[in-house]
């Protein structure tokens, strides 16, 4: 029997997929590099309304590009709101090139609810990698491990700081846990995915 997780999961799909098509996101980005979806919408772990949306803009993309094609953005039906970060230089979160980016959270109201496009316009990489990671995730996750994570990022999102789906992914793919509780204790014991911590 399906879980009221899974059907909700299910219903925010579709509601992506009707987004993407009635605003012509995909087509109008195409524009300015090539595009790829990532995060939960790929892997079918959707617990909120968030698109993961990335574009490799290139090297000489600039503040003022971006705000170009903010511009276009939200002129499209629904728009209500944008925050944008440069993470360029001493900025990116990481100490690798490939990582700088101009990091742009859209929201979108939408008859069903508002919706958060978080777009990421890499400068160097179109890190196909993460792509290919959900797409990845999406086919290997059993039936079971899929209900855990749909809890544990239901539970999380609810709380002042939301952890990020890596730690929820490493924590019942790699360690059993199987509930909010279960995945607290994790945190609490200081484990962390490679890379983080």
């Amino acid at each position: 029997m399906e879980s009221k997780l899974a059907r909700r999961q299910a219903e925010l799909q579709a509601e992506g997929v009707e987004l993407l098509r009635e605003l012509k996101l995909v087509e109008l980005l195409t524009e300015s590099g090539p595009v790829l979806l990532a995060g939960s919408f790929v892997s079918g772990l959707m617990t909120w309304r968030e698109l993961d949306v990335m574009v490799l803009v290139g090297p000489q993309f600039t503040p003022a590009d971006v705000l170009t094609l903010l511009r276009r953005l939200i002129d499209l039906p629904g728009v209500v709101g944008f925050e944008f970060q440069d993470e360029r230089g001493t900025r990116c979160p990481t100490e690798h090139a490939r990582d700088e980016r101009y990091h742009v959270e859209i929201g979108i109201e939408r008859p069903e609810g508002e919706w958060c496009v978080d777009l990421s316009l890499w400068l160097h990489d179109v890190h196909a990698n993460v792509a290919s990671w959900h797409e990845e995730l999406r086919h290997s996750v059993t039936p079971d491990q899929r209900d855990a994570i749909l809890v544990i990022k239901d539970a999380q999102r609810r709380l002042p700081a939301y952890p990020g789906g890596l730690p929820i992914y490493t924590a019942v793919l790699e360690h059993g846990v199987r509930n909010p509780e279960q995945f607290r204790q994790w945190l609490a014991s200081g484990q962390r995915p490679p890379g983080e911590g």
